[in-house]
């Protein structure tokens, strides 16, 4: 179902994107990777295609690169913090389980009081459900302006003798949702989603378990720094699901609207180069936005980090864009933008 229309009436639209990444690069010869290295034959990893991955160093945390990459929305936006009615989106791993870091952003950047902040923790579409509430809610007048921030540290967040490790790097991107009369910024046309739960369980976030016995002050047990873990079974989904079914989502939205994958922009989730391989053989997009070599796998950030990059970098050709987001609950989330020609 579409949710939006294009024109030159006032509609819902991004007003503004940007993004941070830290300056610090892990290139594939650092040591935190010679244990994979040792151990893993080479070509049997199906996370594959970096050179650089983007990493937070010392006294550096998700508030580092959060509000840079706020500010720079706002800025491209023309609008202040006082301007923004709600703040979506999410980071992740944030320091407590509740509350999310995207309220410690509230308070660094001082937004109003009446300024409500909205966790989206379903990683890693939380940038896509972020434009789609964030449409919704400014159509129907409940919200004027809307920040929507995507952030991770997830290199803090794998075990380096686990082979998503060599994949992990850091980032955050936003974006301004607001009303314009513009045809040429952004606009939320319509969403498909593909749940495939049967795979629930098979890739998550979770602390390792180390029994005590006899027991520490009562507990049986010690957790480590919760990691993201990945079974036998989410592996062969990775494949199955990631890069067979999923792309299904992009070619439904698209046939819904009678659009040709030729005369779209892709930007996808960079896990690997191998799904990139994969969907580019099955989609065959005009345009394919990405920055895996460089930047690594930013995780919920990737989506909103390319978004913003492509301005000054690689600016989008088409006016159809489709944002691709793959989650490891399983689901896949294909987000339809359009705009008019420039």
């Amino acid at each position: 179902m579409s949710t939006g229309k294009s024109g030159s009436d006032q509609q819902p639209r991004i007003l503004g994107v940007g993004y941070t990444v830290p300056p610090n690069l892990r290139g594939n010869d650092d040591p935190i990777f010679d244990w994979l290295k040792a151990h893993i034959p080479p070509g049997s990893n199906p996370f594959q295609g970096y050179n650089t991955r983007t990493v937070l160093g010392p006294g550096e945390d998700l508030i580092t690169i959060m509000v840079p990459a706020a500010l720079n929305a706002l800025q491209d936006a023309k609008l202040d913090a006082s301007d923004i009615d709600m703040v979506l989106g999410y980071a992740s791993v944030s320091p407590y389980a509740d509350p999310n870091e995207l309220v410690h952003l509230h308070q660094v950047m001082r937004f109003p009081q009446s300024t409500y902040v909205v966790p989206l923790n379903n990683e890693f579409s939380n940038f896509n459900a972020g434009l789609l509430f964030a449409d919704a809610l400014i159509r129907v007048g409940r919200a004027k302006n809307i920040l929507i921030v995507a952030a991770g540290n997830w290199t803090r967040h794998v075990d380096y003798h686990t082979v998503q490790a060599v994949s992990a790097a850091d980032g955050a991107g936003a974006a301004v949702i607001g009303l314009s009369q513009d045809p040429t910024k952004w606009q939320v046309i319509d969403q498909q989603t593909i749940m495939e739960t049967r795979y629930f369980g098979s890739m998550y976030m979770q602390g390792e378990r180390y029994p005590q016995q006899p027991p520490t002050d009562g507990h049986e047990s010690l957790w480590s720094e919760s990691v993201f873990q990945i079974t036998p079974e989410g592996m062969q989904g990775f494949g199955e699901f990631g890069g067979t079914v999923a792309p299904t989502a992009v070619t439904g939205l698209l046939a819904r609207h009678n659009i040709p994958a030729s005369a779209i922009t892709l930007i996808a989730h960079q896990a690997s180069s191998v799904l990139f391989e994969m969907w580019q053989t099955v989609l065959q997009p005009a345009q394919m936005i990405e920055t895996i070599a460089n930047f690594g796998n930013m995780t919920l950030a990737s989506l909103p980090v390319n978004l913003a990059w492509s301005v000054a970098n690689d600016p989008i050709t088409q006016n159809n864009l489709v944002l691709f987001a793959l989650s490891p609950d399983m689901h896949a989330n294909a987000l339809l933008l359009q705009r008019s020609s420039l």
